[in-house]
């Protein structure tokens, strides 16, 4: 009894493992993320901190109602662009606005992302930071 006790504790734990290291999906892009990002390259005096609403349908295509907003500039720059996911939780992000580029990695449990970013041919480099509302 009791080694089949202890086979199904080990089976129960597998299962969880399996669970928390889940690859991931394009559809795990899937949704409203609100996005932070700041520069640390730029063109001298050139302050860059930004927030985005990236609206990203279940194919990772940012589309209608996305938007970014940028010290400094005008508000609610109207943006579109791809992320694609990766099996091991990678992604890349093309956005529209700026030519932005960008490598992230998403959260096990799917709901942020951490990276780092390049537009403006380059000019412009920094980190970027998500979470999905």
């Amino acid at each position: 009894m009791k080694i089949k006790t202890l086979f199904l504790i080990t089976l129960a734990l597998l299962a969880g493992t399996e669970i928390a290291n889940a690859s991931c999906k394009q559809i795990d892009a899937k949704g409203t993320w609100i996005t932070y990002q700041a520069a640390f390259v730029t063109n001298p005096g050139d302050q860059h901190v930004g927030q985005c609403k990236l609206v990203v349908d279940k194919t990772g295509h940012v589309g209608e109602g996305s938007y970014c907003e940028f010290i400094n500039l005008s508000p609610q720059l109207p943006t579109e662009g791809q992320i694609t996911v990766n099996k091991d939780c990678s992604a890349s992000i093309e956005g529209t606005l700026g030519e932005m580029h960008g490598q992230v990695q998403i959260a096990k449990n799917k709901q942020t992302y951490s990276g780092r970013f390049s537009a403006q041919g380059g000019d412009v480099s920094g980190i970027t930071n998500a979470v999905k509302q």
